[in-house]
């Protein structure tokens, strides 16, 4: 799924491997030719890729499917760095705009309805007040108070298809680490051939990969995971800037997008 980077051996089946070659060819079609610039996406673009996702029916897979799919599809949307009402509305595995947060919410303002961990409630029951987002691509939003109900969604298992979405972005960001490493030359060498370089591109590799392993083999306590997804997540995501020197803190790449994406999660589950 990750060409190559992850090393976890997850049997597949033809219905995962349908969703994921037609979301790739969505993905292909309607979002990776904004490249650096999808915080800049506008807000109908924003629906209207919500709408496409919703008639491929990613998010009807996800609610239908076994918790093993449900997670590696949402690694690919982390992976994509796919707008916020998307990432949140996956990780509940609904059909209409959703959002969630313990005590601070993104995108608000484009979804219906809102879980916490008191229970669900449609947007205009809940009380919020905008405030600054980490993430210049999401609005985040703190809720007041809310009229929640009992709800069958489980605010535990959004909590690990979050985990899934934070280890895509690490992974995201470490493939382009590995591929600036093989063709930025110093001194007449891949900087990649150097240990310094190889070894921390290796060590968060497996750090992420390990985080995988927890969720997919073994997804018990899920804030747990999200505290360890979020630590590995982010040091892999800072050390390919490191590695990309000067570039990597441009907005010539979106690896600062992963980052602040990263860290927004961090915040609305926290």
């Amino acid at each position: 799924m990750h060409g190559g980077l992850l090393l976890l051996d997850v049997e597949s089946n033809e219905d995962l491997e349908l969703i994921k070659n037609s979301l790739n060819e969505l993905l292909i079609r309607e979002w990776s030719s904004f490249g650096a610039k999808k915080h800049e996406v506008s807000r109908e673009k924003v629906l209207d890729l919500f709408n496409k996702f919703k008639e491929l029916g990613v998010f009807q897979f996800i609610k239908e499917t076994s918790l093993t799919n449900a997670l590696i599809i949402n690694e690919l949307l982390g992976e994509n760095l796919l707008p916020g009402i998307i990432a949140t509305t996956a990780m509940l595995g609904v059909e209409s705009p959703a959002t969630l947060g313990a005590n601070y919410v993104p995108e608000a303002d484009k979804a219906e309805i809102i879980l916490s961990p008191k229970g669900i409630a449609y947007k205009d029951e809940v009380e919020l007040i905008e405030v600054d987002s980490p993430d210049p691509s999401i609005k985040m939003f703190k809720i007041i108070n809310g009229n929640w109900k009992a709800s069958d969604l489980d605010f535990n298992k959004a909590m690990l298809m979050a985990s899934a979405q934070i280890i895509g972005h690490g992974v995201a960001c470490m493939k382009e680490a590995i591929e600036y490493a093989k063709t930025r030359t110093t001194f007449g060498k891949p900087i990649g051939s150097y240990q310094a370089i190889k070894h921390r591109i290796v060590d968060d590799v497996i750090s992420l990969e390990l985080v995988r392993s927890r969720y997919l083999s073994n997804p018990k306590d899920a804030q747990s995971i999200f505290k360890h997804a979020y630590r590995k997540a982010l040091k892999s995501i800072l050390n390919s800037i490191q590695i990309h020197g000067g570039i990597g803190f441009t907005a010539d790449l979106d690896l600062h997008l992963h980052l602040k994406r990263v860290i927004a999660l961090e915040k609305i589950f926290h």
